[in-house]
């Protein structure tokens, strides 16, 4: 014996790990996507295409890397708080649409940044909300386990 010994591991039979940070970040870069192209496809025409990439990014990820945990992603994107998630989401989205034309009727320089402002925004939300709603399921399913 050399003296050497392998670390106990922490996790536990059944205990179900959770998706990857960078995919929350992908998913809150395909929602954000749709504003940063229309706020950056006159100056970067390769910038219109950002969507397609990321849904072609997205489901090549969900058939090939993510394949094995699909039925945990269906399970987290079909709960209740996915639908609040959904449902706050499209409510923030509107209401920032709304409140920014207001604030850009009155601010003409604000009028240019309007997508880049919608687009950040959603995308840190969907990513901070998705990845919360991951960890509020994954908590209470390991607890039982």
């Amino acid at each position: 014996m050399n003296g050497f010994q392998a670390p106990e591991t922490e996790t536990r039979p059944g205990k179900i790990e959770g998706l990857p940070g960078w995919y929350f970040v992908l998913v809150g870069l395909l929602v954000a996507s749709n504003d940063l192209s229309l706020q950056f496809g006159d100056r970067y025409h390769w910038v219109v295409f950002l969507p397609i990439v990321l849904v072609v990014v997205h489901l090549t990820l969900w058939f090939t890397l993510l394949s094995r945990r699909r039925k945990y992603l269906r399970a987290v994107w079909r709960s209740k708080q996915a639908l609040v998630l959904v449902a706050v989401l499209f409510t923030l989205r509107l209401g920032l649409q709304f409140g920014l034309t207001k604030l850009t009727d009155s601010a003409a320089p604000l009028h240019s940044y309007t997508h880049l402002i919608l687009g950040l925004v959603m995308l840190v939300v969907t990513t901070a909300g998705a990845w919360f709603d991951q960890w509020l399921i994954l908590r209470v399913v390991n607890r039982r386990a």
